[in-house]
């Protein structure tokens, strides 16, 4: 290879390494202030979600998602990044129970859920404030 093709090749992957890193630091400081936001409100975790209609929903971030019943709000942590998005393509929820959604069992949209914690409906809409503000709109 050429001194000029590796100098290339050298400046287009710093170029690309630079683009990337804003994404990593805005997703963390959102993250972050979403952990605080349960810290700082001490929501309390729940051991299920029980449910016989399908639950509507809507995404804070590649961590967190806020699923409603009817009468409740629920704020959901996945173990790890969960980048499918819940338009088309979307895999269907693995449940142990047809009524009921459990952390560390199963699953929303694909991704294994870490934890249930119970919202006000004003934790609900300041949470999704909070995602858009830190995140950018969702």
């Amino acid at each position: 290879m050429s001194s000029t093709r590796i100098t290339s090749l050298i400046i287009a992957s710093m170029l690309l390494t630079a683009c990337a890193a804003p994404d990593e630091k805005e997703e963390r400081r959102e993250e972050t202030a979403i952990a605080d936001f349960i810290e700082v409100n001490e929501l309390a975790s729940v051991r299920s979600i029980r449910t016989m209609n399908p639950l509507s929903s809507s995404v804070v971030s590649d961590l967190y998602v806020i699923v409603s019943t009817r009468r409740e709000a629920f704020l959901l942590e996945y173990f790890s990044r969960c980048e499918r998005r819940f338009d088309g393509g979307v895999e269907p929820d693995v449940r142990q129970d047809p009524r009921a959604l459990y952390p560390k069992l199963d699953t929303f949209r694909g991704c294994r859920i870490k934890a249930i914690y119970a919202l006000q409906p004003e934790q609900a809409d300041e949470i999704k404030v909070l995602g858009r503000t830190v995140g950018g709109e969702r």
